[in-house]
């Protein structure tokens, strides 16, 4: 037998209504418009997943082979218009389910559900017609166009997972991270998230210390199957059980930005390293995308940084490192790559003796950027509008804490306790669901914010659910005033 708990867990999902198909439909037919009415649109880096490049995780080049988006050398036109399909296909459904389990968790309140999926949709429509790009993620052959909706999916199963603590969306947050981290290395936070989560939950809230066990266990396969996957992906492409390559290169970006070049030749011992570090120093300075050319200001620092982050990578560091490598040595593609990496690798060991001093300066101002672009867009006002919205949302949160606190502590002595309980979960479920989302902003931003550059593309995941949690938490607290005033 089902115990009472089990059962109301159940309900959630046992009914969909007219509404929620209308809305299913919407969501679909929304995001199917862009690649519609605009094509799907070939970015700076879909030649590099489009090719299976080396430096790309495995997912997101195989999918793209699984849509025939190349054959041999040419690009299929269609093979490109079922990516974006798919990806919209996905991202309308997540948009959906996102206020679909919203909406069954929060008393069947279906405003709670528009303003979920319309909050998502204005981060479309932000990308599509007010940002530089003018085009949402989905209509691009680009990681993104799955990371996005996904990611989503995933931070709505990891809210069920703790609210409901069934096995079910225990396995579908795993595995969505397994596909995340798979796509793409920036999702690696996914498993930082569910850690912070399910510690703060089966730790610290419940004291369930075996089954935090367990999930960290779980956690560990996680990033064991992704890895497994990127060295079989290699091995059947390349005939190499390696993962894949270039990932030093992004934090040797940050630290060459705040090297100082008469102090940091000194530390390199090997002439070899040093040979390449000031040729690269050389360039970066007279393109004038080094630190000291920055203008004054967070603001400023921070943009020129993120300007100068593909200049230095890609301008200079890869033709530089590549071409010694070159003239030197006779590899094949696999043994070149791992060169790269190695010399890479040895740069940045050596660069972490630099004075911290500028370093830290554009990590903080970087980090900054990165939580300013979470939930708007960073401009001096909008900087003070997130810092605002930041202070407004932990101000509802500790109000919220307080009631609910203040509820439990009167349930005994009042009648109606059963209302008094339901009330009690309702504020809990808003505040885990914030809990979720803010864990997610931070912990990506600092990621973000400490070995790239923090622009809009890698930090909007969050954008949406920050929003439709505000409203969730503000429906509470209209709901405490007006049962106040009834119990008057």
């Amino acid at each position: 037998m089902k115990s009472a708990d089990q059962k109301k867990q159940n309900a959630f999902f046992k009914k969909y209504n007219r509404t929620d198909a209308v809305l299913l439909a919407v969501c679909l037919l929304f995001y199917l418009l862009f690649p519609i009415l605009d094509g799907p649109v070939w970015c700076k880096d879909s030649m590099s997943y489009a090719g299976m490049e080396i430096s790309r995780e495995p997912f997101y080049p195989m999918f793209l082979a699984l849509m025939k988006v190349r054959s041999g050398a040419e690009i299929s036109g269609a093979g490109m218009m079922r990516t974006v399909i798919v990806q919209s296909l996905i991202a309308g459904f997540s948009t959906w389910y996102a206020g679909y389990v919203i909406k069954k968790t929060k008393n069947d309140s279906v405003l709670l559900q528009l303003a979920a999926i319309g909050f998502q949709f204005v981060v479309s429509l932000l990308c599509r017609f007010a940002a530089i790009r003018s085009s949402v993620y989905t209509d691009c052959i680009m990681t993104e166009g799955l990371c996005l909706p996904l990611f989503v999916l995933f931070s709505v199963e990891l809210y069920l997972s703790v609210i409901t603590e069934q096995k079910r969306h225990v396995a579908w947050t795993m595995a969505l991270s397994f596909l995340l981290l798979s796509i793409r290395k920036q999702m690696l936070i996914t498993v930082i998230i569910m850690g912070v989560v399910f510690g703060w939950y089966y730790i610290i809230r419940s004291r369930k210390i075996r089954k935090f066990g367990v999930l960290i266990l779980l956690l560990l396969s996680v990033l064991s199957a992704g890895k497994l996957l990127d060295r079989t992906y290699n091995y059947v492409v390349r005939g190499a059980w390696i993962e894949h390559c270039h990932n030093s290169m992004g934090f040797l970006c940050v630290l060459l930005y705040t090297s100082d070049v008469e102090n940091d030749q000194n530390l390199f011992t090997d002439e070899m390293l040093r040979a390449l570090y000031l040729d690269i120093m050389e360039q970066a300075d007279g393109e004038q995308i080094l630190y000291p050319w920055a203008e004054p200001g967070w603001l400023s620092v921070a943009v020129h940084f993120a300007d100068s982050y593909d200049a230095i990578g890609y301008g200079i560091i890869n033709p530089v490192v590549e071409g010694y490598i070159g003239e030197n040595f006779n590899y094949s593609e696999v043994e070149a790559a791992l060169k790269y990496d190695e010399i890479c690798d040895s740069m940045v060991r050596t660069l972490l003796g630099q004075k911290k001093g500028p370093l830290i300066q554009v990590w903080a101002y970087n980090i900054w950027r990165g939580f300013v672009n979470s939930i708007a867009r960073a401009t001096n006002l909008l900087s003070l509008y997130a810092l605002a919205a930041y202070l407004v949302i932990g101000g509802m949160a500790l109000y919220l804490i307080m009631q609910k606190k203040k509820l439990r502590s009167m349930m005994p002595q009042r009648t109606g306790a059963a209302e008094y309980g339901d009330r009690t979960e309702q504020i809990g479920r808003s505040l885990t669901f914030m809990f979720i989302v803010m864990t997610a902003v931070v912990v990506n931003s600092l990621a973000v914010g400490l070995t790239i550059f923090t622009q809009p593309r890698y930090m909007l995941y969050s954008m949406g659910l920050f929003y439709a949690a505000g409203c969730m938490m503000a429906y509470d607290i209209v709901s405490l005033m007006r049962a106040a005033r009834a119990d008057r």
